[in-house]
């Protein structure tokens, strides 16, 4: 039900790899336009030279926020959770909703939000604070949990963790 744990730490860095390579060449396209001759002030109200170099450095520090993420993703020591150790960082984690539908979850201090595919099987990467992770945090295997969202409330059982 779970896939490989070490495959799935690979597969988000490998995503992270792919998603840093591609705004770096964002950033330095927008960087280009921002000195290109046609983007030159014709009057004191043209302003696309100015926020084009805004843009580039907003894609900047996305990029430099994304190669943070993938540092700290490469540096975890993933936990063994199967003799009943409490979720915390590093578990995958297979939650059932009432409906049986199944979520794989990969707890981490970064890259939350990026949901990769392995052996088969999509897993989310869920960071602790998140209304999901901290729900998790703390349980074990069999346990079910409560996750509230806002005005979306969920319920889930614990079935497998990694």
């Amino acid at each position: 039900m779970l896939p490989d744990k070490s495959a799935v730490i690979a597969a988000i860095d490998a995503d992270l790899l792919h998603q840093i390579e591609a705004a770096t060449a964002r950033a330095r396209a927008i960087a280009e336009s921002a000195v290109h001759d046609e983007a030159r002030s014709e009057d004191s109200h043209d302003t696309r030279a100015i926020e084009e170099s805004y843009l580039a450095r907003g894609q900047a520090q996305r990029v430099a926020d994304m190669e943070l993420d993938r540092a700290t993703i490469r540096s975890l020591v993933p936990l063994d959770f199967s003799k009943g150790r409490p979720i915390a960082a590093t578990a995958l984690v297979a939650l059932e909703d009432d409906s049986e539908q199944c979520l794989v979850v990969f707890l981490a201090p970064a890259a939350g939000g990026l949901s990769v595919e392995v052996e088969g099987t999509t897993v989310r990467v869920v960071s602790p604070q998140a209304p999901l992770g901290s729900a998790v945090v703390g349980k074990s295997f069999d346990d079910d949990v409560e996750v509230k969202a806002g005005r979306t409330h969920r319920e889930y059982s614990i079935v497998a963790v990694r």
